[in-house]
């Protein structure tokens, strides 16, 4: 039996285990704290509202956001039409979001007046993966690690948008620099592709029929006024009150100022 063959055995073997675990989730205690992640596909407009955020709570030591990448720039192409490339990607991004986990859990444990907003949700691994199609035996493998780890509870705050109006921000924005032309971000059938198993992921793990996920239509709607939505939603979770005022340099209100 070659190496190959014992490693496609071993899959075969630890995937029956992994059909029978549920995803793992960290429940939340009174005393810790909220976490709640902005969620969407790639052009929607998750950079801008993070970036907003971010500003916003800048002097807040109470509420701290964090990236989806602790590393800035992956080590080779996210989202590469070359299947190994693409899977060195989602593997490097699966043992970022196991990283970022364990940070945010420092941040929230025992302290319940604490947020957490995260840049993607983890559920964003799984994804991606099946977006690109990866062979079997390489998305078993971002599968399994996945459901090994134990995820912290979060509210997932998903933005909306018509896919034309999202491949119209990405070319809009103006940020398709040649690194991330790289990531195949203006092919609209992998889009659509994303966008599809977002919802399969969605129904899959039963998320739209609990009360930590949420919806925001961005269509015909300012950065701010998706920002007062998220406001609210951390307001009515978190029973916490965000008495920091929103404000956005005018240019950053039109679509074409829109960015992921």
């Amino acid at each position: 039996m070659t190496t190959l063959d014992k490693y496609r055995d071993y899959q075969k073997r630890t995937r029956k285990k992994s059909a029978r675990r549920s995803h793992k989730k960290t429940s939340r205690t009174k005393k810790d704290g909220f976490i709640f992640s902005i969620a969407g596909v790639h052009g929607v407009g998750k950079t801008t509202i993070y970036n907003i955020l971010s500003k916003t709570f800048k002097d807040f030591t109470n509420i701290k956001l964090y990236p989806e990448r602790l590393r800035a720039v992956p080590p080779v192409p996210f989202g590469s039409k070359n299947k190994q490339t693409a899977f060195r990607a989602e593997i490097h991004y699966n043992q970022q979001m196991i990283e970022r986990n364990r940070l945010v859990s420092k941040f929230i444990k025992n302290h319940r007046e604490n947020i957490a907003i995260l840049d993607r949700s983890p559920l964003s691994t799984l994804i991606y993966a099946r977006a690109l199609s990866l062979p079997k035996i390489d998305y078993d493998l971002i599968d399994d690690t996945y459901r090994s780890v134990s995820w912290l509870d979060e509210c997932v705050i998903y933005l909306e948008a018509e896919p034309k109006t999202v491949m119209s921000r990405i070319y809009k924005r103006g940020s398709l620099d040649k690194e991330r032309q790289k990531w195949n971000e203006d092919d609209y059938q992998y889009l659509l592709r994303v966008l599809k198993k977002y919802e399969e992921i969605f129904k899959e793990f039963k998320l739209q029929k609990s009360n930590k996920f949420f919806r925001i239509w961005t269509e015909n709607k300012t950065p701010q006024d998706v920002v007062g939505e998220i406001f609210k939603i951390i307001e009515q979770k978190s029973g916490l009150q965000l008495k920091k005022k929103v404000n956005i340099p005018i240019n950053q209100s039109k679509l074409t100022n829109w960015c992921d």
